[in-house]
């Protein structure tokens, strides 16, 4: 029988030892810190997870921030206070009867009534 290639057990055993000094190595490699590859990736996605809390938290501090005089914040305060039933306390306290404050504020007559009630309690 005429074989083309034969291995014999001397080639077979290097090529077992460079196929075993290469996996050392690169395991050597990748354990440098003394972390497993699955913990660079773990913290890989820490890292992210924490840009992503502190890019939040940062945008929570600008809206909690107080209003200067540019912001557009003092705005929205001023919204809020002209809200119908900001209106519709304004004009109780000013003695305005039910029928006037809900057809001028654009609320229901109950809704006036009670907004009446309340100021006139609260005057009391």
């Amino acid at each position: 029988m005429d074989a083309g290639f034969v291995v014999s057990w001397k080639e077979l055993l290097v090529a077992g030892i460079i196929v075993l000094a290469v996996y050392i190595a690169e395991m050597l490699l990748l354990m440098g810190s003394g972390k497993s590859l699955g913990q660079r990736f773990g913290r890989r996605a820490e890292n992210k997870e924490l840009a992503e809390i502190k890019a939040r938290l940062a945008r929570l501090e600008a809206r909690l921030a107080p209003p200067t005089e540019n912001d557009d914040s003092a705005d929205s305060i001023v919204e809020i206070a002209s809200t119908p039933y900001s209106r519709a306390f304004n004009l109780a306290k000013q003695g305005v009867d039910v029928t006037q404050v809900a057809a001028s504020c654009g609320i229901s007559r109950a809704e006036a009534e009670l907004i009446v009630a309340m100021q006139n309690k609260h005057l009391q």
